[in-house]
C-alpha cells in the first residue's frame, strides 16, 4: 500500500495530511495529466468540523489502499496503485472535482 500524502484539508477524513480511511479510489479512466484525476473518496468537511482534526471516528493511516481507475498511469497495475508514495492535492477543495492525484504520471 502506497503512503498516503493528503493535502485536501477541507476532506471530512483528512488528518494532519493523513487519511482516516483504509482504502481510497482515484478516478480518471481518460486521465493524461494528474489535473484529470480525483479523489472520488473525497467528502466535504461541514460546520465546526472545518478544524484539522478528523471528523470521522477512524484513526488516520499513512498508508492506504488506492483503487484506481486511471489506466494511464504507469503505476496503475490491475486498477490498483503501485507507487510507494501517492501525493492527493486540493488543499481548499469543496467537491471531489477539485481534487486530483499529483503522483499521475502518463505511460
Amino acid at each position: 500500500m502506497p503512503l498516503l500524502d493528503c493535502s485536501v484539508r477541507t476532506c471530512y477524513y483528512n488528518k494532519e495530511n493523513s487519511c482516516c480511511l483504509e482504502g481510497i479510489k482515484v478516478e480518471g479512466s481518460e486521465a493524461d495529466k494528474p489535473s484529470a484525476t480525483l479523489c472520488a473518496s473525497f467528502r466535504k468537511k461541514t460546520g465546526d468540523t472545518l478544524t484539522n482534526k478528523c471528523s470521522c471516528s477512524m484513526n488516520p493511516t499513512e498508508h492506504s489502499s488506492v483503487d484506481c481507475m486511471a489506466t494511464h498511469c504507469v503505476y496503475n497495475s490491475g486498477l490498483y496503485c503501485m507507487a510507494d508514495k501517492i501525493g492527493i492535492c486540493g488543499s481548499s477543495a469543496k467537491q471531489s472535482e477539485e481534487t486530483e492525484c499529483g503522483t499521475f504520471k502518463k505511460k
